[in-house]
């Protein structure tokens, strides 16, 4: 299977070695590769036999996937820089350091099909065919690659398998279903944070499942420090211990990165399962406008006057916990599901308002002060004394910004939508925004 992955991997590297990048040097726009690879795939099939016998359709998939992944990034990197923020690097090669991975397209049944094996097991079949040249005497023309998977539910109809050998994954990709719901009336604001992944304006905390998370930061910390002593016994910087790393290092590393993958997934199922389940209990959910990428930004250097060369405390050990925290809260997760559930009901509206003050706000009365919250947790109005957590009370705020907005009382702008788009709309002091499908 590492041949077909790997010739898969070479053939999206020369479409990639296509793109242009501007070098600010010359003035000019130059490959990204040095070099581009112009050939076409019939081109490649005869002068390069490593791919002669990949099946057509896993050949043709870097084509298309190739040029979503560039626009795709670019849109990204023009849509990050408008907001005065971080665009990324651009698009680069992928590395043989990578996983093992192809694409096959299904094609409406010309490759890759699916056949159930029994209730819980099924196969899917990629065939292929040796060309003359390259075939032994004696040897079959046609072959045909069986994949086995083990499936938790019934397979729809697919346009195309991702097959990732190194991980033992297989994925079908088809359009997602959408979610069937009533109207029920009912209004949330909700308010992301550390301590509480999301507080409601109906007086509830749905939070990440903790315990099993700081359980596998601390097997990640314990096996980080393991490799650590490993290279300070060694006497030799980390890259250098790394060109001839001893097999119990790479192993931990290993074991790190599958730590890491298991803490993914246990996010990503909590914030579809919450996101689901809130799509489904309300019809208008409200959030605040957070530029999270700010909020977990490095603490600016402070140098010291008197000293030159010496800085002053600008409290990044404070803040270093802070970035960790939301880092691992994932709170930019719970966005992107919502925006694409929302439209997918095309019954549920989706507000984003200004987070200023929403914290300071007393939502009984509406006197803004500082000395309203008295901790991270408690909120206590100077005004007319009412009393309850500082999350709860920001949620509500929150709910009533976005009412606002649907009142017209502030400022915001309504988005034009396409036919069938559910629109996302930005609060006050921000722009309005619709939500766009990106399909492969």
């Amino acid at each position: 299977m590492r041949w077909l992955c790997d010739g898969w991997r070479c053939r999206y590297n020369q479409l990639r070695s296509r793109r242009t990048k501007w070098d600010k040097n010359l003035g000019m726009s130059i490959p990204l590769g040095g070099k581009p690879d112009m050939r076409s795939d019939r081109q490649v099939r005869l002068e390069c036999s490593w791919f002669a016998a990949i099946p057509a359709m896993v050949l043709q998939s870097p084509n298309r996937i190739e040029n979503t992944d560039w626009w795709s990034a670019n849109k990204r990197r023009k849509t990050l820089k408008k907001k005065h923020r971080n665009p990324g690097m651009t698009p680069r090669f992928k590395k043989r350091r990578d996983d093992l991975y192809f694409v096959c397209w299904h094609n409406k049944g010309a490759n890759a099909n699916y056949r159930q094996l029994n209730r819980r097991h099924g196969e899917v079949v990629i065939t292929g065919q040796n060309p003359g040249a390259y075939r032994l005497d004696g040897q079959r023309c046609r072959y045909s690659i069986h994949i086995r998977v083990r499936v938790s539910q019934p397979i729809r109809d697919y346009t195309s398998v991702d097959v990732n050998w190194t991980r033992r994954t297989l994925v079908f990709v088809n359009d997602p279903l959408p979610i069937g719901r009533e109207r029920t009336g009912a209004m949330v604001g909700l308010d992301r944070g550390c301590v509480h992944t999301l507080a409601t304006s109906d007086n509830r905390f749905i939070d990440l499942p903790k315990d099993r998370l700081n359980h596998i930061d601390k097997e990640i910390r314990r096996r980080q420090k393991a490799q650590a002593r490993r290279i300070a016994m060694s006497g030799e910087t980390v890259k250098q211990y790394r060109r001839h790393a001893s097999r119990t290092y790479e192993r931990t590393g290993r074991e790190i990165s599958r730590l890491y993958a298991k803490a993914h997934r246990i996010i990503d199922d909590w914030q579809h399962k919450t996101t689901s389940m809130l799509v489904r209990e309300y019809d208008l959910i409200v959030l605040e406008d957070l530029n999270l990428q700010g909020m977990s930004r490095k603490a600016k250097a402070k140098p010291d006057p008197d000293r030159p060369g010496a800085f002053l405390p600008n409290g990044q050990s404070a803040k270093r916990e802070l970035n960790r925290s939301l880092r691992a809260a994932s709170l930019a997760g719970i966005v992107g599901k919502l925006e694409y559930k929302t439209r997918l009901t095309g019954r549920n509206r989706l507000i984003f308002v200004n987070p200023a003050y929403t914290s300071q706000t007393c939502s009984k009365c509406g006197h803004c002060a500082k000395e309203n919250r008295e901790s991270q947790a408690d909120f206590e109005c100077r005004q007319c004394h009412a009393r309850m957590n500082a999350d709860l009370n920001a949620a509500n705020n929150i709910l009533k910004r976005g009412l606002n907005h649907l009142l017209g009382l502030d400022e915001a702008g309504h988005a034009e939508t396409e036919p069938d788009a559910q629109p996302a709309y930005r609060g006050k002091d921000a722009s309005a925004m619709t939500c766009e499908t990106s399909t492969r």
